[in-house]
């Protein structure tokens, strides 16, 4: 049945037993996250970052603070914050920054051409073959324009 707490302001559509399922599905998907982070939470963490390539360290870094600072969000919001203009916006989308910029190394690396998605690489790829047929036909040109102007030249100077 539906209810409505006074206390908190909540409203409530879900049936007992709809919410006891909604608990259940929850409680199952925190299993499976203690399941994929059991590896990293069994050992002392300096033990783990001497295992880890400094890209997978900074990764593992960022992925932490970007991790935390979504908890606080969330807090936040459920608390009715308004986060338009708060510290911790800015905080992660410079944590995103980062983010990229080591994706961007990372594929580098591995001599792979950076994604582009929403964010322009920071350096573009040169096709060398399209450079060269612009400067052959620059060069043509120039030498076409300079052969007329000769030919000008010549033809006024035989007027003279």
């Amino acid at each position: 049945s539906s209810g409505i707490n006074a206390e908190y302001g909540v409203v409530s559509t879900q049936s007992t037993g709809e919410m006891v399922e909604t608990f259940y599905s929850f409680h199952e998907s925190l299993k499976s996250v203690e399941e994929v982070l059991d590896p990293y939470l069994s050992m002392p963490l300096d033990e783990m970052y001497d295992l880890l390539t400094p890209i997978e360290q900074a990764k593992s870094e960022l992925t932490t603070a970007y991790t935390v600072n979504s908890l606080y969000w969330a807090f936040l919001t459920s608390q009715g914050a308004k986060l338009e203009q708060h510290p911790l916006k800015k905080e992660m989308e410079r944590i995103q920054m980062y983010m990229r910029k080591v994706k961007l190394l990372e594929c580098s690396l591995r001599g792979e051409r950076p994604p582009t998605g929403h964010n322009p690489p920071t350096h573009q790829k040169i096709d060398k073959y399209a450079a060269a047929r612009f400067i052959k036909r620059g060069l043509a040109k120039e030498k076409n324009m300079t052969d007329r102007l000769k030919e000008g030249e010549t033809s006024s100077t035989e007027k003279d």
